[in-house]
């Protein structure tokens, strides 16, 4: 049986796309830890401001009520940095999900080629055997 040609790129195509596996998950997992710090930042956000509003009804400072004012600001600019790194490990994963796509998309046609290929080849051994068959049959006896 002759051997498939494109074993080489079939192996580099396996490899390739097991290496796209590996940084797909990493982007999905970097997504998800930056949308759950998103989600920490909010609830501990609107803790603040629920506490903000219990003080304020309690009676307190003007020095006080600047100092949550100042603390919530950079709640919300913390907010807003991690709402953008959310936005960018999302583009990186898309990014990453395309480059796997592509790779499995490689791996399905040398996949396709060497199916073909052991076809082409049984097809051909058939042919052998019967060939084989039809000259053993016509000998003399």
């Amino acid at each position: 049986m002759a051997k498939f040609r494109f074993e080489f790129l079939l192996e580099l195509a396996t490899d390739a796309r097991e290496r796209e596996v590996k940084v797909l998950q990493a982007a999905q997992a970097a997504e998800q830890g930056a949308r759950d710090r998103l989600v920490q930042i909010q609830h501990y956000c609107d803790e603040y401001r629920r506490k903000l509003t219990l003080s304020a009804q309690s009676g307190m400072t003007v020095v006080q009520f600047r100092d949550y004012q100042l603390f919530l600001g950079k709640l919300d600019d913390a907010t807003k940095q991690q709402l953008a790194e959310v936005a960018r490990l999302v583009s990186e994963r898309e990014a990453a999900l395309a480059r796997f796509n592509e790779c499995e998309k490689k791996l399905k046609a040398y996949e396709t080629l060497k199916v073909r290929h052991g076809k082409q080849q049984d097809k051909l051994e058939l042919q052998r055997e019967q060939k084989l068959l039809d000259e053993f049959n016509s000998r003399p006896r």
